[in-house]
């Protein structure tokens, strides 16, 4: 929808798939507090088909890691000035930045310097890398929206407006309702989700991870079907090169629809399935999972699918992630546990470890239960209506102005 400087408007930022349907959420509850304020900003699918404006698109910012971020400096620098000179345009009333600290920090700054009021949705991880840049977000963040229960003492501690919102997953995950004869799988059949992650960066790093686990376990688990979600952002010809390099195949790019109920673009090789998007839903019908760390290991939780955690980075943010990160685990199940709940296999592992843990929860029932159990606990611990009591939190303070009401001569 074309905007008019005179329209009342906000920015909302995100910078993956993940963060796109968080703001997807926001702006729907937004829209019943805010009706005559239009956002813009950076989209992907969801938060385009819920009627923000795109300047960009997610794409532009799938990059993960230090070492990726040097190496698409100068991209970013353009995207933020092609962001900065909009907002100069239409003048938001604020703005709403979702994860992604890394440019979202440094967009804040200058959103601040203009007097723009600015929300952080998903408090950036400064528990674990960066309390050194606190001083940042108490000086460039109007409030920060939390979404993890044991981060706001953290935050408060330590000056900032921390508000827990919630957790989206719990919403979104309420509503998934899916049974496995919709996707046309047999009912004798294994399910074993992979999720590589939603960057492209992702999929280059761990698919190879999840290609190697399935030639290491397709003979001993001959009915076990592999099933990937592709995230919309993900164009399959990256995926093909990943396959055609780790497994000297080709991928037949002309997808095909899924049996079943739900059609689905699908395409398959040997028992492996990739299928675009549905990862929720995967997840849900799934035996069990291997998760790349992240949004997901928290949503196989939530849906109640035992996991193991695998995740590969480049070699220099590895290293750099190394010597700042210190905490005892990685994965988002096992910090709200507090506690080790769920394997995690980090960079550099054997691939015969991952499979020994991924074939135990697939062959042992009492393994399996015993985790999802555990995940009961994850689930008391979270809160939902996350998008509503962020929007309640937005809302008050930015009053509509009335439309002019033009009176009959």
């Amino acid at each position: 929808m074309p905007l008019s400087h005179r329209t009342q408007t906000y920015l909302i930022a995100a910078g993956e798939h993940s963060g796109d349907l968080l703001g997807a959420d926001l702006v729907a509850a937004l829209r019943e507090r805010l009706p005559r304020h239009q956002a813009f900003g950076i989209a992907g699918a969801a938060m385009t088909k819920a009627k923000v404006s795109p300047i960009a698109s997610i794409a532009e910012l799938s990059v993960m890691g230090v070492g990726e971020v040097l190496a698409k400096i100068g991209q970013l620098r353009m995207l933020e000035s092609r962001i900065l000179a909009y907002v100069d345009r239409m003048h938001p009333s604020f703005a709403v930045l979702i994860d992604n600290p890394g440019f979202n920090l440094r967009l804040a700054e200058q959103l601040t310097m203009r007097r723009i009021p600015v929300f952080q949705y998903v408090a950036p991880k400064l528990w674990a890398w960066g309390a050194n840049r606190v001083e940042k977000l108490q000086r460039d963040v109007d409030t920060v929206l939390g979404i993890l229960p044991f981060e706001e003492e953290f935050f408060r501690t330590r000056g900032v407006n921390y508000q827990y919102v919630g957790s989206p997953l719990k919403d979104r995950i309420s509503k998934v309702v899916v049974r496995r004869d919709s996707f046309g799988v047999a009912a004798h059949k294994k399910i074993l989700a992979c999720l590589p992650g939603s960057r492209n960066s992702e999929i280059l790093l761990n698919l190879p991870t999840i290609l190697r686990l399935h030639q290491t376990l397709k003979a001993q688990l001959p009915d076990a079907l592999f099933v990937i979600p592709v995230a919309p952002n993900i164009p399959m010809p990256l995926v093909a090169d990943v396959v055609r390099s780790y497994m000297g195949q080709e991928l037949n790019l002309a997808p095909v629809k899924s049996g079943g109920d739900i059609q689905v673009e699908s395409w398959q090789l040997e028992n492996i399935r990739f299928v675009r998007g549905m990862s929720l839903e995967i997840m849900a019908i799934a035996d069990a999972a291997v998760v790349a760390s992240g949004t997901a290991t928290l949503e196989c939780a939530l849906l109640g699918t035992p996991m193991v955690v695998v995740y590969t980075m480049s070699s220099l943010s590895y290293e750099i992630a190394r010597r700042m990160v210190h905490l005892p685990y990685v994965s988002l199940v096992n910090l709200i546990a507090g506690r080790r709940v769920v394997a995690e296999f980090i960079q550099e592992f054997s691939i015969h470890d991952v499979a020994a843990s991924v074939s135990s929860l697939l062959t042992n029932s009492e393994r399996n239960q015993e985790m999802r159990f555990l995940f009961e606990d994850i689930r008391n611990k979270l809160q939902g209506m996350a998008a509503q009591n962020a929007a309640d939190i937005i809302a008050p303070r930015f009053p509509e102005i009335p439309k002019a009401v033009v009176k009959p001569a």
